[in-house]
């Protein structure tokens, strides 16, 4: 059986007790609530805890967890087997409890296999097709994908009454989408904050989160760029003082985060030109033109970040591909200076603000003017 966490947590007859189970996908923080579940689920009528055993996954061999699958808890009761970091596993010893999977499990023996998943495809390993497969026909696998901004702002507010305070649905959208994104961990660590600054019986509103919660350096940048857009020098400028100001992030930091917007504007740029509009699954020769890695892929960042699709394609309509190339020329001409391996730069803030004024008027900076067009 194969589902999603939603399905999970609504279907009655999903439980993973008594056979093979498979969590995988990105989202940690879902992950550890349904572990919870399976302990609450597997305790006995008496309240008590089963026999829980944890394994990482790496240099674990799949006989170790065959032989322990098929011998129950010692003194009777549920015994629960834990495979974290199961894509860590030898893809043999992978594809060796794919095969045992069809027979089953002694029982109240459970095995549950975790998979630590980033969502970033260039740098994580991953469960193998066929163990998915096979706890997918004769177990449960479930997905935990990464929450849209919708769902996550809803988990927010029933989090924030689990808290004993009410977060108004205005707030929940503000903290996911300006301050701290859709990651689960972050939220419920940003809420507990929230609720012990309003204290007893206060309500969570959108001027309790701006005055706790800081802006996501994110959000400030897709600003800087939307004002580079507007060719609006003077607000680039303060936007970029205000950055510097609170020292949230290093100007080597600030100066990554341009660039990345810059990839995803030229991303958005080709996907536009072949057709795509927003919510729509792009052809399979404009998508293998686009990065491998989901942190600098356009598409995989709108479908964990939806509500980015129409302000990029807003700022990729705004500038013309050599308006791009212009200002990825001068970015690379900015980090070489910054690093002193081209042109001279003794103040990495001034840097940043030559750079804006370059981005904005199209003036070519002296001091890494000689980067530009080379290879």
């Amino acid at each position: 059986m194969k589902l999603t966490y939603a399905q999970y947590v609504k279907s009655k007859d999903s439980s993973c007790l008594g056979g093979w189970c498979l969590f995988f996908g990105p989202e940690i923080h879902l992950k550890r609530e349904a572990l919870a579940r399976v302990r609450r689920e597997a305790r006995d009528p008496n309240g008590e805890e089963p026999s829980w055993e944890a394994l990482d996954g790496k240099g674990l061999e799949a006989r170790e967890v065959l032989n322990r699958s098929q011998t129950g808890a010692l003194f009777g009761g549920a015994r629960v087997i834990v495979v974290r970091e199961v894509e860590r596993m030898d893809g043999e010893q992978q594809a060796a409890l794919a095969n045992a999977v069809e027979a089953g499990v002694a029982p109240g023996v459970t095995v549950i296999l975790v998979s630590g998943e980033t969502g970033d495809r260039a740098r994580r390993r991953s469960v193998r097709a066929a163990l998915r497969r096979a706890i997918g026909e004769h177990g449960v696998a479930v997905e935990f994908a990464r929450l849209k901004v919708a769902e996550a702002a809803r988990w927010a507010v029933e989090r924030a009454e689990q808290l004993g305070k009410k977060l108004e649905p205005a707030a929940a959208r503000k903290l996911v989408q300006q301050r701290v994104g859709t990651g689960l961990g972050d939220i419920e660590m940003e809420l507990e904050k929230l609720a012990l600054f309003v204290g007893d019986g206060g309500s969570i509103g959108t001027q309790q989160v701006e005055e706790v919660t800081p802006r996501l350096v994110e959000e400030d940048v897709f600003r800087l760029v939307d004002a580079v857009a507007r060719k609006e020098a003077g607000r680039a400028a303060s936007i970029l003082r205000g950055l510097l100001r609170e020292k949230r992030e290093s100007p080597g930091r600030i100066l990554w985060l341009l660039a990345q917007e810059m990839r995803m504007i030229w991303g958005t740029k080709l996907l536009l030109e072949s057709g795509w509009k927003p919510g729509q699954e792009p052809g399979e020769e404009t998508a293998a033109l686009l990065p491998q890695d989901d942190a600098k892929n356009a598409l995989a960042q709108f479908a964990r970040k939806p509500w980015l699709a129409k302000r990029t394609v807003r700022q990729a309509r705004a500038l013309s591909w050599s308006e791009v190339a212009g200002a990825v020329q001068a970015l690379n001409g900015c980090d070489l200076a910054m690093k002193g391996i081209q042109g001279k730069v003794s103040d990495d803030a001034v840097a940043l603000e030559l750079l804006v004024v370059q981005l904005c008027t199209g003036l070519e900076m002296g001091v890494w003017g000689s980067a530009r067009g080379e290879r």
